[in-house]
């Protein structure tokens, strides 16, 4: 749970977290990557101080993490897949859509891969 001290790195991280531990099922993660696009501004000591924290009594705890810059994270309006991109609007990945909307704000960091224990 976060106080009224803590920033937005804090929130999103828990959103992270949440989405690596229902990803990674009961099993152990050894690495997680996000990908975080510059318009977010968020600060990377700040995301793995937080990370850290709240990782703890979770299948997350002492994953490493490997944080990249990325210029954009797209998300499609008919799969509902999020993806880094390098440019706006492209077509989606999975379903191969023409059309993706850029985010903005905290949901500009997204986990892209994770490697779990064996």
């Amino acid at each position: 749970m976060t106080t009224q001290t803590e920033t937005r790195e804090a929130l999103l991280v828990q959103r992270l977290i949440r989405e690596t531990c229902r990803r990674a099922h009961d099993t152990p993660v050894l690495e997680v990557k996000i990908a975080a696009a510059k318009c977010a501004g968020l600060d990377e000591g700040l995301v793995r101080f937080y990370w850290d924290r709240y990782a703890a009594d979770t299948v997350c705890q002492g994953a490493h993490i490997t944080y990249r810059r990325v210029p954009f994270i797209q998300e499609c309006p008919y799969c509902g897949y999020t993806f880094a991109s390098r440019k706006q609007n492209v077509p989606c990945p999975r379903c191969r859509a023409g059309h993706t909307a850029t985010l903005m704000g905290d949901d500009c960091a997204i986990v892209e891969d994770l490697t779990l224990a064996a």
